[in-house]
């Protein structure tokens, strides 16, 4: 199993890891949610996906499996900011505009989103070591740019799986159920820190082809 980071710019690096992620958003997400999302009939992408997103995937024996994004909560990008930001302020209408009593936006925290799983793994082990492995991952390369906390909205149930993989979540808004699912979602919140997991995560990253700057300059994303 191999953890794959890498910035949006660099994902060229990481072979096609980067696009069997979004296929997988597009199985988990529009054909099994039913999600009405940008899609192209084999892949899911939108808006976040941008030269100052991060990401974090998991491949096992040669095949993407599990996946997941992060943005800063001070960036923004051609009028977007970040999903739940974006959702107060009615540019996201599928999702409430009150979850929160404060929307950060700040470099110190950063948004986790599209979290996937394939659920055709059927060793439980090998999907509770890649969750594993993406939210280290993810705490990994965030850090690095600044992160302290971070954020997501997800499935209610979620903060009680990151326990099991050792995080600490903890919900900071209002439950709700969504439109195109019928499952309860919340926000959570938690401590980026790097050194969870790291004895039985670190050594698992994969080295690119080749080393790009992971982030894009401040300039270009103001």
């Amino acid at each position: 199993m191999q953890l794959h980071t890498f910035s949006f710019l660099d994902q060229h690096h990481h072979g096609p890891v980067f696009t069997e992620y979004l296929a997988l958003r597009y199985w988990v997400l529009v054909a099994k949610l039913g999600w009405e999302l940008s899609n192209d009939g084999s892949m899911e992408r939108d808006q976040y996906d941008r030269p100052d997103a991060v990401f974090s995937v998991v491949t096992y024996q040669g095949k993407v499996i599990a996946g997941a994004r992060a943005l800063s909560c001070n960036a923004s990008w051609d009028g977007w900011s970040y999903m739940l930001k974006d959702a107060a302020l009615g540019k996201l209408t599928r999702i409430p505009n009150d979850l929160l009593a404060e929307y950060p936006d700040d470099d110190h925290t950063w948004e986790c989103t599209r979290l996937v799983m394939d659920e055709t793994v059927q060793s439980a082990r090998v999907r509770l070591m890649a969750l594993r492995l993406v939210v280290f991952g993810l705490c990994s390369v965030a850090n690095k740019g600044g992160a302290e906390t971070l954020i997501s909205l997800s499935p209610s149930s979620f903060g009680r799986l990151l326990g099991i993989v050792g995080y600490a979540a903890d919900p900071i808004g209002r439950e709700y159920i969504g439109e195109e699912d019928g499952l309860p979602y919340r926000a959570f919140s938690m401590p980026c820190d790097q050194l969870v997991n790291a004895d039985s995560c670190g050594g698992r990253e994969a080295v690119p082809s080749r080393s790009e700057p992971l982030f894009c300059p401040a300039e270009e994303v103001a």
